[in-house]
């Protein structure tokens, strides 16, 4: 060191500034989001344009003022802002607003709270939050929903189904439920008449939950037509006295462009209902009764039911009373089938 030169101050380290751990970056993320609704994969979106208030977006798509309000976490007379983006409840979504108990939604929605309660995976008692969003029953989850739409395609018209009727080359577009699900009054004539028996007159009202899982099979498929095999017949021949057909509660059918085997597997994820499958007479049997049935059935057009696969050797003779009798319940297990709480209200004919 040169003489009279000073010594070099000494480099003091700054102290490192220590890093949120990711764990907490991530919590305080989800916390800062914690007061905005829930965006489910098959719930819209919607971009506010100038001059749009609640009220005219809710009639554009077809929902209640009071549910839009609620998923978005607005009162029904909240202003709104051009390009403010909403969310848009899908079919059969309700968002909890404030003072809603679980009890009040089934009433308003004619469900039970058990029965909503169960499709969401709630205890009866449970205490809801403003903004949480339930799904009522007799809808598809919103993961269920959106890849169906993404197979199938996004039905036109929801609630609405397309019929042919193979017998006399009828086509029919009936609208089948309103926007809360129930059945028209409507529906009810018209698949009387698409439903009714090929050498009678005789007419018979098809049973209203039926209808419901028809909306719901054209929705899952993107509205494609539905083709009628059978609806009511008559007793006599293969066709008991007791079998649903008679009943009006049961429809043979298929989806235009969609596999039986396809057909099949998504009917019988619905609830209290029997399901058969009859892939060599090409078509899918759904009716609805108290408990569920599945069951395959090989028989060609106007054989006698036969429920064993007939071997390489050629086919097996039909089986016995007694063979048949011993087997679990199938399209004629002779019980009513519980009416659902819509079911069993007035008609929605009205109900625009």
């Amino acid at each position: 060191m040169k003489s009279g030169a000073q010594p070099a101050p000494l480099a003091t380290a700054e102290p490192k500034r220590s890093r949120p751990p990711r764990a907490a970056l991530a919590l305080a993320l989800l916390l800062s989001f914690a007061g905005a609704p829930p965006v489910a994969r098959a719930d819209l979106q919607h971009t506010v344009r100038e001059g749009q208030n609640l009220a005219r977006i809710a009639r554009r798509y077809g929902v209640a003022v009071p549910n839009l309000a609620a998923a978005n976490g607005l009162s029904t007379r909240a202003p709104l802002r051009p390009g403010q983006v909403l969310v848009v409840p899908s079919r059969g979504v309700v968002y909890v607003r404030p003072g809603q108990t679980l009890a009040a939604i089934a009433r308003r929605h004619q469900v039970t709270a058990a029965q909503l309660a169960k499709q969401n995976r709630l205890r009866p008692d449970a205490v809801l939050r403003v903004g949480q969003r339930l799904l009522l029953p007799g809808f598809e989850a919103a993961e269920v929903e959106a890849s169906a739409e993404k197979r199938w395609g996004r039905p036109k018209r929801p609630g609405t189904a397309t019929f042919f009727r193979i017998k006399t080359e009828e086509t029919r577009r009936v609208r089948l439920v309103d926007r809360r699900g129930r059945v028209r009054a409507d529906a009810v004539r018209k698949l009387r008449h698409l439903m009714r028996p090929r050498d009678s007159r005789k007419r018979i009202d098809p049973h209203r939950r039926l209808l419901r899982l028809l909306a719901q099979v054209s929705d899952h498929f993107g509205g494609r037509q539905i083709q009628i095999v059978s609806g009511y017949r008559r007793p006599g021949g293969y066709t008991k006295k007791s079998s649903r057909h008679v009943a009006g509660h049961a429809i043979d059918f298929r989806v235009r462009g969609v596999p039986l085997k396809v057909l099949r597997d998504y009917c019988a994820s619905f609830e209290r209902v029997g399901v058969g499958f009859y892939p060599r007479s090409k078509f899918v049997h759904l009716d609805v009764r108290r408990k569920n049935a599945r069951w395959t059935d090989w028989s060609r057009p106007g054989e006698a039911p036969m429920r064993r696969r007939p071997t390489s050797g050629g086919p097996k003779p039909p089986e016995t009373e007694a063979e048949l009798s011993s087997e679990p319940p199938a399209e004629d297990d002779g019980l009513s089938p519980l009416d659902d709480p819509q079911d069993a209200s007035q008609d929605a004919s009205q109900d625009q």
